[in-house]
């Protein structure tokens, strides 16, 4: 069958075989298919070329729309498949001030996108024995750089470092402040604050978002191989995926050929920003290098018919695996660098960035093949999310729709065991009174509900002994179960909780 044109079939049984011509007006086919001695006729569908050239410039010109809305200088987004680029667009300038329009050269920097390289080089090095992701980190450094009461039986790893199971808050106030444009070594980041780095909840059991993570990951590779880390990823990650405009560092050819970013307004200009742990925030790159990026996941760690990562290694990026919502089966949340989200029931891999004054999302989908990168010289989130959703909605246009997973009903005795008052378990930023805040999870009509103060409550349906899903979902998005110590934890978009 035809997938790139539509074709009226004609067919004609000739010695029990039937011969089908399909002509469209790009390529021709013939389809033989045995049958018994009967004439065939046949309609074949599916989507032009010409018609998706249509509908992806149509959607190239909804993000313009929204950004010349918004007022903001520049966006370049590329939308990819596994055999290479089906449209790119660089629009606006590069600042207001000199007008210059962007371009094919023009870079951009890209925030937390940097993780996923981040993790792209772990992996590498794990390929190549000199790491290992699983392996107990106090028994590779002499002398660690991070305290944690639980080391005995919760040891940290990498795994932990990139997938934020750490049990750290998020960097504070120094290491966000920290713009040395020198810039700063890891050693030297890590002095900044120590504080940061002190795991105030188990590792290995709940996911809470800190950069501090994949910058101590960066640190550790560099331990371990003997070289800087920005010296590691140009020779092992970018030469490899031939992604030549990528730096960590504020270099020359980045300083030519850098756009501006901006602040939510669209027009007052943001320093640049020399974060402090590169390898969680510093990449500097061009949407077409993005673009060969997010070819290389969805042709599962190969360029061009070049390995470079074995494809159970993409698979391990792409699935969480070191909390307790991931032990319990739950495939979305974080893995190494990526994100496994959830839309209209279908699971996209991606991850955004905010490079101050720029916000940057890619996105790609293993089963509709398709792939995008997005980014915008504002630090607009209005406007970001306008577009990120249309892209999202572009990922999984040639999908099915997903029915809701049935609801399966538990046992009450089951459902009683989980019900109390749970506590906040984690946060990402470090305030006095975070461990205050509650909800409570309750038994209506059959059903566990959660409930916070003041709200409503929200059904939960139970899927299996311990995955659940909302109403409006139709996969698994929390889990709620009992521990190996038989305390009660609750994880899934609304957080970590634990019951008092």
């Amino acid at each position: 069958m035809t997938t790139n044109g539509t074709a009226l079939c004609l067919a004609h049984a000739t010695d029990g075989v039937v011969v089908v011509s399909s002509r469209t007006g790009f390529s021709r086919y013939a389809l033989i298919q045995r049958v018994h001695g009967f004439a065939v006729a046949c309609l074949l569908l599916a989507t032009s070329p010409l018609a998706a050239a249509d509908g992806h410039a149509a959607l190239l010109d909804r993000i313009d729309a929204i950004r010349r809305a918004h007022g903001i200088a520049a966006a370049a987004v590329v939308l990819v498949d596994g055999d290479g680029v089906l449209a790119q667009r660089s629009v606006g300038v590069t600042d207001w001030h000199s007008a210059t329009p962007v371009d094919a050269d023009t870079r951009y920097k890209v925030g937390s996108v940097s993780k996923v390289f981040t993790a792209l080089a772990i992996q590498i090095a794990a390929r190549q024995g000199i790491v290992a992701l699983d392996q107990p980190l106090q028994q590779t450094l002499a002398n660690p750089p991070w305290q944690n009461r639980w080391r005995a039986t919760r040891p940290l790893t990498l795994a932990m470092l990139l997938e934020h199971s750490a049990g750290w808050f998020d960097m504070g106030r120094a290491e966000f402040d920290s713009a040395d444009p020198t810039p700063l070594t890891l050693p030297q980041a890590l002095a900044l604050n120590p504080a940061s780095r002190i795991s105030q909840w188990p590792p290995g059991m709940h996911a809470s978002y800190s950069n501090t993570g994949p910058g101590v990951a960066g640190y550790v590779l560099e331990q371990a191989s003997g070289v800087s880390f920005e010296a590691f990823t140009q020779r092992h990650v970018f030469s490899p995926l031939q992604l030549h405009s990528a730096s960590f560092l504020r270099d020359a050819a980045t300083r030519q050929h850098l756009a501006q970013g901006y602040d939510s307004d669209g027009r007052t200009p943001i320093p640049y920003w020399h974060i402090a742990y590169r390898p969680a925030g510093g990449l500097n790159i061009t949407a077409a290098d993005m673009g060969r990026f997010v070819r290389f996941m969805l042709n599962r760690g190969s360029r061009d018919g070049v390995r470079v990562l074995d494809p159970a290694q993409i698979a391990r990026m792409e699935q969480p695996r070191t909390t307790l919502a991931a032990r319990h089966g739950l495939p979305l949340g974080y893995g190494l660098g990526i994100e496994a989200t959830a839309h209209h029931g279908h699971v996209l891999y991606t991850h955004g960035g905010d490079g101050d004054g720029y916000l940057s999302r890619f996105g790609y989908s293993r089963e509709s093949g398709r792939g995008y990168f997005v980014v915008i010289t504002a630090f607009n989130r209005r406007a970001h999310a306008a577009i990120t959703a249309a892209l999202a909605d572009w990922l999984v246009a040639p999908l099915p729709p997903v029915a809701a997973a049935p609801e399966r009903v538990l046992p009450l005795k089951n459902m009683q065991a989980l019900t109390g008052e749970y506590q906040l378990a984690s946060t990402r930023f470090a305030r006095p009174d975070w461990q205050q805040q509650t909800l409570r999870i309750v038994l209506r009509e059959g059903r566990l509900h959660t409930q916070r103060p003041g709200e409503s409550a929200r059904v939960l349906i139970a899927l299996g002994d311990d995955l659940f899903r909302r109403e409006d979902e139709a996969i698994a998005s929390t889990v709620l179960a009992l521990d190996a110590d038989g305390s009660a934890v609750l994880q899934g978009a609304m957080g970590n909780w634990l019951r008092q």
